[in-house]
């Protein structure tokens, strides 16, 4: 005979992706948190609170919205374990995303599945190990080369290169995807074009995040409205 208090439903993978998920994410926001305030307490030294909250204030409006966005945009992509590990580890539109939609194209997963989950979420992983050693040996070698590398890198024929990394990334990506669907591609584009048409601004670095969630919402209508109409084959 069963237990009074034992729960009849089965424990699925996703239960338990969400239960480790949600106590590694309250760990690390606590161990986030803890270093600034382990040093305030030693150093002694309060912050102003009135700048703090101004400051955060002021984050918290352009970020909070960006946050969202990218949430409903990217976790129905990674899946469920690759989501909580991505956000914790950060880079998530420049390295773990693109990684993680790589794997599932090599591994030849159907995307939303559980294999392109799992798949996902490896992904990540190893890209959040391989980042931090890349990450430790490019500190250590900055340390030992700082001069000649500041000087390289400060250079007015290389400097304009850094600026075109996550645009050429996202391109290349990007067109491994459209042109398997190009007609899902039409609507994005044209509202890109005449967005940075008529106002220009959008095109600065504090935008592109906003950029970002308006052209989700913009594709991921398209694209509701062309399956509708059965005009994606």
């Amino acid at each position: 005979m069963r237990k009074i208090f034992k729960s009849e439903r089965k424990k699925t993978y996703d239960d338990a992706i969400h239960t480790e998920g949600r106590i590694w994410i309250t760990v690390c926001e606590i161990l986030f948190v803890s270093a600034p305030v382990l040093i305030a307490l030693y150093l002694q030294a309060a912050p102003i609170w009135s700048a703090l909250l101004s400051a955060f204030g002021v984050v918290a409006v352009i970020y909070w919205t960006t946050a969202a966005g990218e949430f409903i945009l990217y976790a129905p992509l990674l899946g469920p374990g690759a989501t909580y590990l991505a956000f914790v580890t950060g880079n998530i539109s420049n390295i773990k995303l693109p990684c993680a939609l790589n794997a599932q194209e090599v591994a030849g997963v159907k995307r939303g599945s559980k294999e392109s989950e799992i798949v996902s979420t490896i992904s990540v992983a190893v890209s959040s190990i391989v980042t931090t050693l890349i990450v430790s040996v490019g500190v250590a070698f900055l340390a030992a080369f700082s001069e000649p590398l500041e000087r390289f890198f400060n250079n007015e024929y290389v400097a304009p290169v850094f600026k075109c990394i996550l645009p050429s990334l996202f391109g290349a990506l990007g067109y491994s995807y459209v042109r398997k669907y190009p007609k899902l591609g039409i609507a994005p584009f044209l509202f890109v074009v005449v967005m940075f048409t008529a106002v220009p601004s959008v095109a600065h670095n504090d935008s592109v995040s906003t950029m970002i969630i308006l052209t989700g919402a913009v594709s991921l209508a398209a694209a509701l409205i062309m399956n509708r109409k059965k005009l994606v084959v």
